[in-house]
């Protein structure tokens, strides 16, 4: 391994060979990126993961609605909200732990029977969640959403230097193997063939989110594992 490369992180959070650092620096001075960008990072990073949370949960409380035979009315007058309250927790807005603790009383329910999502689910979301807001800022007229196949893909493209090397190299058999490599890891991750395959494919890829990528990964407060 050269001085260059860092060892591919195969149980730790997405990161990027060394090489690309001068880059990153390169993007931050171009754009600007101040205090304030960090801290809207750091936001949306912990926002994501509490999104997610909600959803959930409130996926979880119309359940129990439905099984009850309550009317949103009812459990909001049992819990001195207003039905709006409970509306806004419905379709996934955040609740805190005080209204939370008084819905698991009045469905007689346990906290742990909450629908929290396993933690590998939580920390793509925070991922996700931060990059479209990095890309918000460097390609505001960018491509297509970042799904979880195109993460995915990100993830094992950058994680590792060998396809910064096959395009350095101009090597089109190198880069061929490189995307046959990105795409049985992508699959392993997602679980299904991707559809983001070949190397014209992964190449548009990095020209809508390689700058937003990067940044994130090297601005992020935490780097949780994903895998």
């Amino acid at each position: 391994m050269t001085r260059t490369e860092q060892p591919p992180s195969a149980d730790s959070g997405p990161t990027y060979d060394l090489v690309y650092q001068r880059i990153v620096k390169e993007q931050f001075d171009a754009l600007a990126l101040d205090a304030a960008f960090g801290k809207g990072l750091a936001r949306r990073f912990r926002q994501g993961p509490m999104a997610l949370c909600s959803k959930a949960i409130g996926t979880w409380v119309n359940r129990q609605l439905r099984r009850a035979g309550w009317t949103q009315q009812q459990l909001a007058d049992r819990l001195g909200v207003d039905r709006s309250a409970v509306a806004y927790w419905i379709r996934g807005g955040n609740i805190n732990l005080v209204n939370l603790a008084q819905v698991l009383l009045e469905f007689h329910s346990h906290w742990s029977e909450l629908p929290i999502p396993p933690r590998q689910e939580l920390a793509l979301a925070a991922y996700l969640a931060a990059l479209a807001y990095v890309q918000e800022r460097v390609n505001p007229d960018g491509g297509k959403r970042l799904d979880r196949e195109r993460f995915w893909a990100l993830f094992h493209l950058f994680s590792e230097p060998s396809w910064e090397r096959a395009v350095r190299r101009r090597d089109p058999d190198l880069l061929r193997a490189e995307a046959e490599r990105i795409a049985a890891a992508v699959q392993t991750s997602l679980g299904r063939p991707p559809s983001v395959v070949g190397v014209e494919a992964l190449q548009e890829l990095v020209r809508e989110w390689g700058v937003a990528w990067l940044i994130c990964v090297g601005q992020v407060p935490c780097r949780w594992e994903i895998r």
